[in-house]
Formats: structure tokens, sequence, C-alpha cells
């Protein structure tokens, strides 16, 4: 009889330190979590100051339609740019 209070005594102990070294485990990988969480949000914050001193953007969606707008000058540009090299070389290769 004392043999097996002792042993289930033993077993509530170990029951009791698998839950201890469980919480120990997740109560790390939570700290972890929140570690990679802030320096996210100091990276975004970065980013966000960055995009303001730059660029004048407040938002992303403000930052996303400046940056179409730029696609669509640079586009522009590139093609006045290879029509302007066009006529010079057909006005300089003849002669």
């Amino acid at each position: 009889m004392v043999i097996v209070k002792e042993r289930a005594y033993i077993l509530k102990k170990e029951i009791k330190m698998s839950k201890v070294n469980k919480y120990l485990e997740l109560k790390k990988k939570t700290e972890e979590a929140q570690q990679k969480a802030d320096k996210a949000a100091g990276a975004l914050s970065q980013v966000m100051k960055q995009l303001k001193t730059e660029f004048d953007c407040s938002t992303l969606q403000e930052a996303e339609k400046q940056l179409k707008q730029l696609q669509k000058q640079e586009k522009k540009l590139t093609q006045e740019f290879d029509q302007a090299i066009e006529t010079y070389e057909e006005k300089w290769e003849s002669e």
C-alpha cells in the first residue's frame, strides 16, 4: 500500500513537472513571437516615416497611387527618349 501511494505521488509530481515544462516552453515561444512582432512593428514604423519624409505619403494607399503615377511618367519619358534617339539616328545616319 505504501508503494502504491509513493508511486502515485511520483506520478503526480511527474505530471506537474510536465505541465510546468510545457508552460515554460509556451511562455518562451510567446516571448519570442512578441519580440518578432515588436521588431516588425518598428520596421513598419521606420518605413512609414521614410515614406512621409521622402514622398509625403501618410498611407500605403497614397504611396501605391504615387508609385503608379511615377511608373506612368517613367514609361512616357522612356517612350519620348526612344523616339528622340530614333529621330537622331535617322537624321545623322544618312549623313
